[in-house]
């Protein structure tokens, strides 16, 4: 089972968790990505505690052992079953080809042209995790709305899971800004910039002893 198909079939049930229990939210993208998946929608006001029950509800899904089932249909029915979905119909309009690929997962329907997995039965419980929230802006213009993104983890086991968070914590303690400032390497400075760093004394002294290596 390809990862890539995992991650993609859990960015549907996290379309499909929100939209039970925010029945108003609007659907943007859901792809997946190297670490995992995420989802943008619009008119979803969401918290990063709410992430919990959005996950309860993604596992509850995955019990049904609901089937991903691809169908192709004209751009004009697509338009009416997407009616409610102004992002959704921003990208039929967008396709180029004469007909469109959905993809049904129970009730839910997605714009979508795959690949997914056959059925829930095929995730592990275990093995994958809602993350954090961002802003995104549509289609990754400036010029277009922000959106809120959902993002989350999915790997093909819980050790791997497991072993990617640890790696982000490891990552983190080592972040250079955390450490400059612990270690009063650097500072910034409004009067000079806020992007120029400048060295305290003990800064200086590291900065030489690498100039000397």
């Amino acid at each position: 089972m390809k990862i890539e198909n995992i991650r993609h079939s859990l960015a549907h049930l996290l379309a499909i968790a929100i939209l039970d229990t925010y029945p108003k939210a609007k659907l943007g993208m859901g792809p997946a990505i190297d670490n995992g998946f995420y989802y943008d929608f619009d008119d979803l006001d969401i918290t990063q505690a709410d992430l919990k029950k959005i996950e309860k509800k993604m596992k509850e899904l995955i019990r049904k052992d609901l089937k991903f089932e691809q169908e192709l249909i004209t751009k004009e029915r697509a338009n009416k079953l997407f009616k409610d979905q102004k992002y959704k119909l921003e990208m039929i309009k967008d396709i180029e080809d004469k007909r469109v690929s959905i993809y049904k997962t129970g009730s839910f329907v997605d714009l979508c042209k795959g690949p997914h997995i056959k059925s829930t039965k095929d995730i592990k419980f275990d093995a994958f995790k809602l993350d954090r929230i961002a802003g995104a802006y549509w289609k990754g213009n400036e010029k277009n709305k922000m959106l809120t993104r959902i993002y989350g983890l999915a790997f093909q086991s819980k050790k791997e899971l497991n072993d990617y968070k640890n790696l982000v914590q490891e990552a983190a303690k080592r972040d250079h800004r955390k450490l400059g400032k612990k270690l009063d390497l650097f500072y910034f400075s409004d009067l000079v910039g806020p992007g120029l760093p400048l060295f305290t004394p003990n800064g200086t002294i590291l900065k030489e002893l690498l100039q000397k290596e």
